[in-house]
């Protein structure tokens, strides 16, 4: 089924409006549509349409059972995800696997990459069959009027009215740049170049369907199997730093992967553009993410990093979220009041939580102990608890005592080698560029060690 776009009559009613049809948007209508609510979904742009973050954490199959979407997601072009492998670019060591079934407890172990073009197709229908009502190639002209029961919209096509206002608007952040409330944040300031490629080698046997990450001085990159022949590949780099690449930015992944000594060898024989996509100010917060009448989800309330792939597992449980605080206080069943604290909390959580796992990967100690392959007490296992995204519902006791133990290890391995110390691959060297001495140690832990030894040994 094709997404088609429905005219919406001027002064039209609805109980909710949701401006965004991506997923966190869709399983927000989708929740509200099954619960008899009267919803509009409002997107600027077409189906179907390219988006990045085709990755998913083990959460969003947890999502999928339960809104009974899991059957539709098993018959699309897909890959199961069941872990992950990590390396340095330079290639010259083997990959660390990071397996799913190595997580402590009784827990979900496997999840799916897919080209998000169909995967956000599938949802928007899965909305639509409820009784949702989509408008593409709409925009937001104003919001005149923002309070429980009184929301009013100047659309291109006139005005709206509605009782609530869902923003799933990604990284437009429609409400957050009209209530000035969009902030970057500091040390995350990072731009991205990707594409899709064919013929890319993938890791195999009981690493089939395992996203790649190769970390560099400068940034990292991903390689994610999407389909069976189909490749997401993107870098990561210190928007800074990008620019010193002396190719133009839409040429600046091929610059990168002719530098990268890993990534070079997997697509030695990959089909694909040379120009690439861009993406940039990835990390930014709109707090407060819930008022008087109004929600935001997804990318549209805050955004971090990419690395673990969190993007689309938080907004469909932002949507799904939001979308349970209306039922609830529509019902009488919670007060308004404490449906945007009880929302804004959780999301808030979220956002640390993940944080602090993005802010140990890019700390170069930490990295060294993630691919070393030694770990005791099941440290590992606890790693791979937090990495998979297992923390929705909070952290168990006996994940979170052996995930500080890791978190001490790597300041100590900061001064005292408990692990193999490795120097970073940098992608600027490598293709004659050098590096400004302000911007030279870009990650934690790229700095001398304690008694003046480097922070690296040669290997």
């Amino acid at each position: 089924m094709i997404a088609q776009p429905e005219e919406i009559k001027p002064e039209t009613s609805w109980d909710v409006v949701i401006i965004g049809a991506g997923p966190s948007g869709s399983i927000a209508a989708l929740e509200l549509a099954r619960a008899g609510k009267k919803v509009l979904v409002i997107d600027k742009e077409s189906f179907p349409r390219f988006r990045i973050g085709e990755s998913m954490l083990p959460h969003t199959n947890r999502v999928m059972e339960r809104l009974g979407l899991m059957d539709r997601v098993r018959e699309l072009p897909h890959m199961v995800k069941r872990g992950l492998e990590i390396s340095f670019g330079d290639g010259r060591r083997d990959p660390a696997a990071i397996p799913f079934d190595r997580m402590l407890g009784d827990t979900i172990k496997e999840t799916f990459n897919v080209r998000r073009s169909l995967f956000d197709q599938m949802l928007a229908d899965a909305a639509m069959e409820a009784g949702a009502t989509y408008q593409f190639g709409e925009s937001v002209v104003s919001i005149d009027r923002l309070a429980r029961g009184d929301v009013r919209l100047q659309l291109e096509s006139g005005p709206i009215q509605a009782n609530w206002l869902i923003d799933a608007s990604g990284q437009a952040c429609v409400l957050g740049r009209h209530f000035g409330t969009r902030k970057l944040l500091e040390g995350y300031q990072n731009v991205s170049y990707f594409e899709h490629f064919e013929g890319v080698d993938r890791p195999s046997g009981d690493r089939q369907g395992f996203a790649t990450l190769a970390m560099c001085r400068e940034g990292w990159f991903w390689m994610i199997p999407i389909d069976e022949k189909t490749t997401s590949v993107g870098v990561v780099l210190d928007d800074k730093l990008a620019r010193l690449i002396p190719v133009p930015a839409n040429q600046r992944l091929d610059w990168c992967i002719e530098n990268c000594p890993l990534v070079k060898h997997r697509l030695r024989d990959a089909v694909g553009p040379k120009t690439n996509r861009v993406a940039g100010d990835f990390s930014y917060t709109c707090e407060p993410y819930a008022g008087d009448g109004w929600f935001l989800v997804g990318d549209a309330a805050a955004f971090i990093d990419p690395v673990w792939s969190t993007g689309v597992s938080l907004g469909i449980d932002g949507g799904m979220q939001s979308a349970q605080r209306i039922i609830e206080v529509d019902a009488g069943r919670m007060s308004a009041a404490a449906a945007s604290k009880a929302y804004g909390k959780r999301v808030k959580r979220l956002r640390s939580s993940f944080l602090s796992l993005i802010s140990n990967f890019y700390d170069h100690s930490f990295r060294e102990l993630l691919v070393s392959g030694q770990s005791r007490l099941e440290i590992d296992a606890a790693v791979v608890n937090m990495l998979a995204g297992e923390i929705f519902e909070g952290v168990p006791l006996r994940v979170r005592w052996r995930w500080e133990i890791m978190r001490w290890l790597k300041e100590v391995n900061r001064h005292r080698k408990v692990v193999e110390w490795i120097r970073p691959h940098s992608l600027l060297q490598s293709g004659g560029i050098m590096l400004p001495k302000s911007r030279s140690g870009v990650f934690r832990g790229i700095k001398r060690r304690h008694r003046g030894q480097p922070s690296w040994q040669p290997s």
